[in-house]
């Protein structure tokens, strides 16, 4: 959801829809339904979210920042190159809309309908917030702010939706990490908060849940082991690399994922990111990588008997001249508060 979005796109499927049902038609939150996005872009974030949910929730109990989150991505039509034509085919009765929910997070199975219009997050009304120019994507990102910090700090969040319909979702904690989807030319990245995920290299992966899985998780290991902190103090990029390479292979088996994705998506990808047979100074070979992947594999599963989750923090041997591992937060599952309780 980064980047200028193309609403260009969008025609055909609006002409598609447009006798099917109002523009403005907003779905009703009786009982939990699959979620059905309306065009690729949504689809394609909606996989991105999902994936990132998984991850984060199955590796809760071993991060050192952790909080409860509902599984949802806010969207604004200002931040694609058509904003009216967005909010038709997107069915919105304003400029804020749900662009994407975890396909098994709190929020869907709350009921909340995708491409529901969102009028406030908690007290936050969106009328509240200047309208952005065109492209920019300060409102939505203060928006998702709100939206996290609230159920972070509540255990829950309540939405006001168009019609006055208002939905207070529990969270469940999850790593504190935000899941991106990069409409640039960017490839992929993160910081300790944010995981973006580069729409190119996705397709590279042709949509495989498992190498765009394998892929998150090489970012996630970035960011819960705080490599930002590490590379600001000087250290060696080519041992974050090493890390997260290695590390992926545990973030995915914790999530029931096959680890070796990892290796699949790393085969898959790296020979075309490999320029006249030369490897980048900061990642190395992709056939080194892939053996590095296998003999962590090998530890991992050494390490840790079927069936039982692969405790990281404990078991996963650091870079030499790595910082020491960030502790685990430990999980406590936090009671929502009760609507309108006092807060702090």
């Amino acid at each position: 959801m980064i980047g200028w979005r193309q609403a260009g796109g969008l025609v055909p499927l609006l002409l598609a829809i447009a006798t099917a049902q109002p523009a403005l038609a907003q779905p009703t939150m009786a009982q939990p339904a699959p979620l059905q996005p309306v065009d690729e872009i949504q689809r394609n974030d909606v996989t991105v979210q999902s994936i990132g949910w998984k991850l984060a929730r199955a590796n809760a109990l071993y991060c050192a920042r952790v909080a409860p989150g509902i599984g949802v991505m806010l969207q604004d039509v200002r931040t694609f190159d058509d904003p009216a034509l967005a909010r038709q085919v997107y069915g919105l009765a304003g400029d804020i809309g749900v662009g994407a929910m975890a396909s098994d997070g709190p929020a869907a199975r709350a009921g909340l309908p995708l491409n529901a219009t969102v009028e406030s997050v908690e007290a936050l009304a969106v009328s509240s917030l200047p309208v952005p120019r065109q492209g920019k994507w300060d409102r939505l990102f203060a928006l998702q702010d709100a939206l996290e910090r609230d159920a972070a700090r509540d255990g829950r969040v309540t939405l006001g939706l168009a019609g006055g319909q208002r939905l207070t979702i529990a969270g469940e904690p999850v790593c504190q990490v935000r899941f991106l989807m990069d409409d640039s030319k960017g490839n992929a990245g993160a910081n300790r908060d944010t995981v973006r995920i580069g729409r190119p290299m996705a397709e590279v992966a042709k949509w495989d849940e498992a190498e765009i899985a394998a892929l998150t998780a090489h970012e996630l290991a970035h960011a819960v082991l705080d490599h930002q902190t590490w590379l600001e103090h000087g250290g060696s990029a080519r041992k974050t690399e090493r890390e997260a390479d290695r590390l992926s292979v545990w973030l995915l088996q914790n999530a029931g994922y096959d680890p070796a994705a990892a290796m699949a998506w790393m085969r898959r990808i790296g020979p075309r990111y490999e320029i006249l047979f030369f490897a980048s100074p900061d990642h190395g070979s992709w056939r080194t990588r892939v053996r590095t992947m296998a003999a962590e594999i090998a530890t991992m599963q050494a390490a840790t008997h079927h069936g039982v989750k692969a405790d990281w923090p404990r078991l996963f041997r650091r870079e030499d001249g790595a910082p020491p591992m960030p502790q685990p937060a430990g999980v406590v599952d936090k009671a929502p508060m009760a609507p309108g309780a006092p807060r702090r």
